[in-house]
């Protein structure tokens, strides 16, 4: 390559860097003068006009009104144009599926929710089911296909989210194997991003959520399994190559159960939603008064963790005692992953702390017993705020983030001049 050749190619780098972080900076704080993007970003003012001014011609930022003024003009305000882009973000968990539609800002434009077919969760009928989903959220959301930037997929790990194939997540053995990914991007004609459902729910709570304007996050996911994500400067970890975060999978009970996974006494199968279930037909059949007592001895499948958090809240002294004792187990966890990490904040959520506002405490206390002293004061443990919509948001932020990484230029390109 010749030099000059060289030097257009390193502008063009230097422009599509400059570009992004000025509208990366205008995402994160909602609005933003020129002069604050210039003071913050250290780019110059002049540099600054340009970027926006281009943005402005492409519809990816519009003007908003004017902030208040320390001395002479107003300064003009500028914030994302929301309906410029859209993104999809679909979480399948054992009992539902959730799709979101997100605008450019990470709103929720549309959401669509069904029952998981439990049959189809044990065969690739579940893919069709999937594609049915995110097919009914489109349409729902009348947004114009060619403005969705991509479609994000959490999925119960484990999974190879850089390859895009599941591997095999316990309880649903249908997906093992599949290549996801590309299944679904050769469906849509839209790039598919899939990921470990516990990342992007701990995604959604650094952008949307509890952890908003923190760096370092742990989030812990009490559910029907139990997993984890976690966020180091701003960024998800992955491990080496990937698999960071199964805390669900450590064992916490040498003596105790099998799990799904195949090993034996680790927090899922003593703590998760399934085994709560199966603590409680334990229970009954040694004699345990509880009001689902009958229903059970009819019938075993009857009685769900659903069912068993319904009765919780209603006084039932059984399900309180087990949901007491899995969230020791998983305030045990906490504690042991503070001491590993020291996060700047601990969320945890997921249906067992959403459905029984308890849990929650129970655990948060646990955790806070198992820690040195010293540490407590540093230590910042809260629930999470997006509740059962965490994942599908977590999933279409997916999108975005890889979108406001990226050279803006192609879409500069496909897309036709926004009104």
């Amino acid at each position: 390559m010749e030099v000059n050749q060289m030097r257009g190619a390193n502008n063009r780098r230097v422009k599509s860097l400059n570009r992004s972080t000025v509208l990366q900076y205008i995402r994160k704080q909602g609005q933003a003068s020129k002069a604050d993007i210039a003071a913050q970003t250290h780019l110059s003012f002049t540099a600054v006009k340009n970027i926006t001014d281009e943005l402005l011609s492409y519809s990816f930022i519009s003007e908003v009104g004017y902030d208040e003024s320390t001395g002479g003009r107003k300064p003009l305000l500028y914030k994302l144009k929301e309906d410029r882009f859209y993104s999809v973000g679909l979480h399948l968990s054992v009992a539902r599926i959730h799709v979101v539609v997100l605008n450019l800002s990470g709103g929720v434009h549309a959401h669509y929710e069904t029952e998981t077919n439990p049959d189809a969760l044990q065969s690739n009928a579940i893919v069709d089911q999937l594609i049915d989903c995110i097919e009914d959220a489109i349409v729902k959301s009348n947004v114009d296909r060619t403005r969705i930037l991509g479609i994000g997929m959490a999925i119960p790990g484990p999974l190879d989210p850089f390859g895009g194939v599941v591997l095999s997540p316990p309880n649903m053995k249908g997906l093992a194997g599949l290549p996801l990914k590309q299944l679904m991007t050769d469906h849509f004609g839209i790039e598919t991003l899939i990921e470990k459902d516990a990342n992007l729910i701990a995604l959604g709570e650094y952008w949307h959520g509890a952890a908003r304007g923190k760096r370092n996050v742990f989030y812990l996911d009490a559910d029907v399994g139990i997993g984890s994500g976690i966020i180091i400067d701003g960024k998800l970890h992955y491990g080496s190559p990937y698999g960071a975060g199964e805390v669900g999978h450590g064992t916490i009970n040498i003596d105790g159960p099998r799990c799904n996974c195949g090993n034996y006494g680790c927090l899922e199968a003593v703590a998760s939603g399934l085994a709560i279930e199966r603590r409680a037909g334990e229970e009954i059949r040694r004699g345990a008064e509880t009001s689902y007592r009958e229903r059970y001895l009819a019938d075993e499948k009857s009685v769900s963790i659903a069912a068993i958090l319904d009765a919780a809240r209603d006084g039932d002294s059984l399900s309180q005692q087990l949901l007491t004792e899995s969230a020791r187990y998983v305030g045990i966890a906490v504690g042991n992953v503070i001491h590993l990490l020291m996060p700047e904040i601990i969320i945890i959520g997921g249906a067992l702390t959403h459905a029984y506002p308890r849990y929650f405490e129970h655990t948060k206390e646990i955790a806070m017993s198992r820690i040195f002293a010293s540490f407590a004061d540093h230590i910042h443990i809260y629930k999470a705020e997006l509740g059962v919509l965490g994942g599908a948001i977590g999933a279409g932020t997916l999108v975005l983030e890889q979108f406001f990484q990226k050279d803006l230029s192609e879409w500069m390109d496909m897309k036709p001049l926004l009104s």
